[in-house]
């Protein structure tokens, strides 16, 4: 995960938190938070971590459960395993194969539509 900021706050397992947490700088999620997440650096969502509310950060790595929608200034990475429903919008998008999502996105995206020749036509 890049880091935006070199404060680093840890959320532990097994720690629940029900309301909303923001802050300065970045944010590790072991345990769980039922409400929205607004940081200036970037959030992690740790594999056994969960999210039930909207994440507003600088770039968001997800290996455990997001239920929210999701404003990122920087790339959204969704890791193997992990559980992510909601609308994903940031400067690009990742998604590891065995990640189960229902998503909307809303990014940037270019595709290599394999046109003759192989150049192909490009569309944003």
């Amino acid at each position: 995960m890049v880091r935006h900021s070199t404060e680093l706050s840890v959320l532990g397992a097994g720690s629940k938190v029900i309301g909303r947490v923001s802050g300065e700088g970045s944010l590790r999620i072991e345990g769980s938070v039922r409400g929205d997440v607004q940081l200036s650096g970037d959030a992690e969502i740790a594999s056994g971590g969960s999210v039930e509310g909207n994440v507003q950060a600088g770039a968001l790595d997800i290996a455990g459960s997001l239920q929210g929608d999701v404003n990122a200034h920087g790339p959204i990475a969704i890791r193997s395993g992990a559980v992510v429903r909601g609308e994903l919008k940031g400067s690009e998008v990742s998604i590891e194969p065995g990640s189960r999502i229902s998503v909307r996105l809303e990014t940037e995206i270019e595709l290599d539509l394999g046109g003759p020749g192989g150049g192909g036509s490009k569309r944003r």
